[in-house]
């Protein structure tokens, strides 16, 4: 039997609705002497840094698939079929107070079915004079190592009286990955990036509040990029400790890409969660990620369960 596009949005639907089920069950006996102990967020970061000496090791799984894709006036229209998998893993360390450093590695297999490599990008027709088209199609599968990355926390403002924490947090990705060609598509971008962020977390009894306010930067010249210039996103997600052990949350995502030859596009997205601490060194996240509206952009649903390990 193959996994197509509507048995993927029916196992992440079920998926989802089991491990919410608990929130349900549980919520109208939450013990009002809970207060929030975990700032954990499923895709916003929060300002919260390892302790100095404590090692996390951060293990996640994604599903992501589509088949519509957003034109740049917003409309929808149909595509062949989106489908990828994702494993990650991050490794971070508590240096000094306020301050650590991790080391990200993931790996990703990919289906697209609209998918183009463009082999004359940026090449001239010697004959008409204009840009070269490349009329081929494919390839549609690929898998391999994406680039690796380098992340940190600097948390420069910690008042325990407001019960917020600010910090800034660099991603820095390196085109280590394996790059697309004419056979396979590929994980890497096939180019350095920088993300600079500023992550805002504060605490309200038991609930939690992270803001994102982050720009993505291509490190390499705009014919590398394919005219792309840089992204800006804002994060904003709200958590409420219900049970010591489990925190029901929602996000939301906005992305407005940069860029020239159709390059320029924007999405928004919504996420709800579930982040649940087991005891003070294992946390299991789990949650669902829809976009809801853009341009110039595939339209996915995407399933998220991870784990946390922490020294």
């Amino acid at each position: 039997m193959t996994f197509s596009y509507q048995n993927f949005k029916a196992a992440v639907f079920l998926i989802t609705l089991l491990y919410f089920w608990p929130v349900l069950l549980y919520a109208t006996h939450a013990d009002e002497n809970i207060v929030m102990e975990e700032h954990s967020k499923v895709m916003t970061t929060d300002a919260t840094p390892n302790d100095p000496g404590q090692v996390e090791v951060w293990t996640s799984y994604a599903v992501q698939g589509g088949k519509f894709d957003w034109l740049s006036d917003g409309e929808r229209k149909n595509r062949g079929t989106y489908l990828a998998q994702s494993w990650e893993t991050q490794i971070t360390l508590g240096v000094y107070n306020g301050i650590d450093i991790g080391i990200i590695g993931w790996f990703q297999h990919t289906l697209d079915k609209s998918n183009n490599y463009n082999e004359f990008r940026d090449m001239m027709d010697p004959d008409t004079g204009g840009v070269m088209e490349d009329t081929t199609e494919g390839p549609t599968h690929g898998f391999g190592w994406g680039d690796l990355g380098v992340t940190g926390h600097w948390r420069f403002y910690d008042s325990a009286e407001k019960k917020l924490e600010i910090s800034y947090i660099p991603l820095l990705f390196v085109p280590t990955g394996r790059r697309s060609n004419l056979d396979h598509i590929g994980a890497s971008q096939g180019y350095t990036s920088l993300d600079n962020s500023l992550a805002f977390t504060k605490d309200v009894g038991r609930w939690n509040g992270t803001l994102n306010l982050g720009y993505n930067s291509p490190l390499a010249h705009w014919e590398r990029t394919g005219h792309y210039y840089g992204t800006g996103h804002v994060n904003f997600a709200v958590g409420c400790q219900v049970l010591s052990w489990l925190q029901p949350e929602a996000e939301l995502i906005y992305q407005h890409d940069f860029g020239g030859h159709g390059m320029t596009a924007n999405l928004f997205s919504v996420v709800v969660g579930l982040i649940m601490p087991f005891g003070d060194h294992v946390r299991a996240e789990m949650g669902v990620q829809q976009d809801v509206l853009g341009s110039n952009k595939i339209q996915t649903t995407s399933g998220i369960f991870s784990l946390a390990f922490l020294t």
